[in-house]
């Protein structure tokens, strides 16, 4: 028996014997043998319910721990399985991203990068798509556009017309200064005429060629360059196929690339014709 349930079997005692021994205390002090005995039956009767009392509430604790350690057993098995969940809900979630992201890689693929082109030192003059350029006549610096895709090179000139000269043709237009409101006259023989056929037309446009000098960098010549009114256009100078062929080779992501031609100073070199501003 615990300890607990003697304390309180003992109590109980006192509980029923105070009253007998308030009642001797006020002068009965003698208590007859039959009255003993009932009194101790009576106290054996209790004693043996306050025992039943004892096992009983023992078996209810005894129940209860048992009960309170299952809880326990379950809320800890709970945890587990709540944090096995987690874990693979996570890994779960983890799986579907890769696997959304897997697809959005197939429906827009990255582009490869291609592999860089060596370069090969060919001797040629590297040029970007612009470059600054002289022309003579009239022996100035022009912006040009280089372009390897028009034929021939191409210039800005005004008032075109074709004239004989000692029973030769010849051409003369205005050519204005890149860096004034002012234009030079001259006169050129006539190389040839050029059919060119316009997106806008439905017949070909005849053009006269002259023969200009030309210098880029290291490089000078005389070749051919047609003349039409280049007004609607960013630039008065196109360097064509005709000038480009086996001397440079046009990097088109650059401009300005090439040192400025050597200056001349003042000069003006009328050709054959005259130059008048």
């Amino acid at each position: 028996m615990r300890q607990t349930d003697t304390f309180l079997i003992k109590g109980l005692i006192l509980f029923f014997i105070f009253p007998l021994i308030n009642a001797c205390s006020g002068g009965s002090l003698l208590i007859k043998q039959e009255n003993l005995s009932s009194l101790k039956d009576r106290l054996d009767i209790l004693e043996q319910r306050v025992a039943l009392q004892s096992d009983k509430i023992t078996r209810l604790l005894d129940t209860y721990e048992a009960q309170q350690q299952s809880l326990a057993e379950d809320i800890e098995e709970n945890r587990r399985s709540f944090k096995s969940l987690e874990a693979l809900i996570n890994q779960t979630h983890k799986d579907t991203c890769q696997q959304l992201e897997k697809l959005r890689d197939n429906k827009n693929p990255k582009p490869q990068a291609q592999p860089r082109a060596k370069s090969i030192d060919t001797g040629k003059l590297l040029v970007g798509r612009i470059e600054k350029v002289r022309l003579t006549p009239p022996g100035r610096i022009f912006h040009a556009r280089i372009d390897s895709g028009a034929t021939t090179s191409s210039l800005d000139a005004r008032d075109i017309e074709t004239f004989e000269r000692d029973e030769n043709e010849w051409v003369r237009f205005k050519i204005k200064d890149p860096e004034k409101d002012s234009f030079y006259e001259v006169e050129k023989p006539l190389a040839r005429h050029v059919r060119i056929l316009q997106s806008s037309a439905d017949a070909a446009v005849r053009r006269p060629v002259v023969e200009l000098q030309f210098e880029l960098g290291r490089v000078k010549l005389v070749d051919e360059f047609t003349l039409e009114d280049r007004t609607h256009m960013d630039y008065q100078v196109l360097i064509g196929r005709n000038i480009l062929l086996d001397l440079m080779v046009v990097d088109v992501a650059q401009k300005f690339i090439v040192p400025l031609p050597e200056s001349k100073t003042d000069e003006v070199d009328n050709g054959d014709g005259d130059d008048t501003q």
